[in-house]
């Protein structure tokens, strides 16, 4: 008896040790289990404060990046808590972009939302600049006004002699500040506002008003008289560049992307169209470089049989990532200041060819540029088939071939007439 004893009990052992632990057990269990938390506290016991540094430099950038300038005035404020915190690059990015804030927003710019004539100081290019500003439905202009008087020439012969050309600038006022969203499905996928239209704009004008203020009157006049179409051509280049330049960088995208309409119907007799492509050439042997500091501009999946540069331009503004980085931000940024700095009188110089990466030539009269633009198309051919076969660039969207059609000018009569899927910016009316 005492064996059968024995081994019920024996049975019931080996019973409950198949059963699961108990809960008092399990939380046993698990409250012995070392506190990773805690023991990463007791080793670094600032590690709460270098998360609460690491969000709030990441709210600061991406307030920066999508022009949320009451946030970001709030965020300058409160981010100084957190500096001790920040490596260097972080420090660098922050000191950036307090720096920059007055550059987007300076003192006078709610003058350019006057909805009467005014003359303000702006500063373009860190010069000063008197702006005279007229209000207007149009989208945006420059207009320039002679003044003069008569002066006797050697023959005796009383003569009219041009001694000051008056500058004036217009836009929409409504447009300047406006948080209305801009329409198109590229305005709908980067979340932007007709204040960043009217952002470009404002900068634009501007930058044609500088060109004409700060050449020497002599060359302002001469090129006006007598080369009227370089100087357009020039001008329109210039003033994009200003564009990038002063833009905050959402609308620096806008930049960019704003006359996708001029290179789909591409004329290359129209100044607009002319400097629009330009700056793409410039954007993109800049960005064929170096593509991985560039992870938020895509590459189409094949090249183009025809108009190669072009085109990848083109698919290069329609698939541009939406969130992308302050690096990049600040690269294209830095890309239009460097330019003007090294190449913008050598360019007016030049008679309107501009040096590219990668040895690169690009001429703004398209008769001048058949040559650079054959050298050009080979070299972006070869550099796209590169990243092709590296895995760089998209892949081709199943059921579908990457075919971009011949891209010429509209003919007489006929209007743009898009869906309303396409790629494109509207531009309000």
């Amino acid at each position: 008896m005492v064996y059968a004893k024995r081994s019920f009990l024996f049975g019931l052992l080996i019973l409950f040790s198949l059963l699961p632990a108990p809960l008092w057990a399990q939380d046993t269990a698990e409250t012995n289990e070392p506190d990773t938390t805690a023991a990463q506290q007791a080793d670094d016991p600032m590690a709460s404060y270098r998360a609460d540094a690491a969000l709030a430099y990441e709210e600061l950038v991406q307030a920066y990046l999508k022009n949320d300038w009451d946030k970001l005035e709030e965020l300058t404020r409160s981010i100084r808590r957190h500096t001790r915190f920040f490596d260097r690059d972080q420090r660098n990015d922050v000191a950036y972009i307090q720096k920059s804030i007055n550059d987007f927003r300076p003192r006078w710019w709610d003058k350019c939302a006057s909805t009467s004539n005014i003359s303000f100081q702006a500063e373009i290019w860190n010069k000063p600049l008197l702006a005279n500003y007229m209000p207007t439905r149009a989208i945006g202009f420059q207009a320039v006004q002679p003044e003069g008087s008569y002066r006797k020439n050697r023959q005796g012969e009383y003569e009219p002699v041009i001694t000051k050309l008056n500058v004036i600038v217009s836009w929409k006022p409504g447009l300047v500040n406006s948080q209305a969203p801009g329409t198109g499905k590229l305005a709908e996928i980067h979340e932007m506002r007709n204040g960043d239209l009217g952002e470009v704009i404002v900068w634009h004008e501007l930058g044609h008003c500088y060109i004409t203020n700060y050449l020497p009157l002599d060359q302002v006049i001469e090129l006006y008289k007598n080369y009227s179409m370089l100087f357009s051509h020039l001008q329109e280049f210039y003033a994009d560049l200003t564009s990038i330049q002063h833009s905050s960088p959402r609308a620096r995208r806008f930049a960019l992307m704003l006359r996708l309409d001029s290179l789909d119907h591409y004329d290359e007799s129209e100044e607009h169209a002319r400097a629009s492509h330009a700056i793409g050439a410039l954007v993109l042997h800049h960005v064929l470089q170096d593509p991985e500091a560039w992870p938020s501009f895509h590459f189409p999946p094949a090249v183009p049989k025809q108009q190669v540069e072009l085109n990848t331009i083109i698919y290069l503004y329609e698939h541009m990532d939406p969130e992308w980085s302050l690096k990049e931000a600040r690269a294209l940024r830095e890309m239009a200041g460097d330019f003007i700095s090294k190449s913008g009188e050598k360019t007016l110089r030049a008679r309107g060819v501009a040096p590219l990466a990668g040895d690169m030539s690009f001429s703004l009269m398209a008769a001048q540029d058949h040559q650079y633009q054959a050298q050009r198309d080979a070299y972006v051919a070869k550099r796209l088939q590169t990243l092709i076969d590296s895995g760089r660039a998209d892949k081709p969207e199943e059921g579908k071939a990457y075919d971009p059609p011949v891209r010429h000018p509209l003919g007489n009569g006929e209007k743009v007439i898009r869906d309303k899927n396409a790629l494109r910016i509207d531009i309000p009316a």
